[in-house]
């Protein structure tokens, strides 16, 4: 599972139509919304929340409606 996992956050830190990557400094990174791919990102976004996994922690910000702007991902 830990190789799948980490393929999955290689993967995120690539980068996608509906985000832009941004480093933490500290091995974690974060997801910026792509305001053309809102709803991808957003589903993208509720997808990881809901994924059981002990090889991250996602924070999401909301954007003040039914999405998220940003998502900062921090590896364990």
């Amino acid at each position: 599972m830990a190789a799948v996992m980490g393929r999955l956050l290689e993967r995120l830190k690539a980068g996608s139509t509906a985000y832009n990557v941004e480093p933490t400094g500290d091995g974690g990174f974060i997801l910026v919304r792509d305001n053309e791919h809102a709803e991808e990102f957003t589903n993208l976004v509720r997808d990881l929340i809901n994924r059981p996994t002990d090889e991250f922690v996602i924070l999401p910000t909301s954007d003040g409606h039914m999405g998220y702007e940003r998502a900062v991902i921090l590896p364990l």
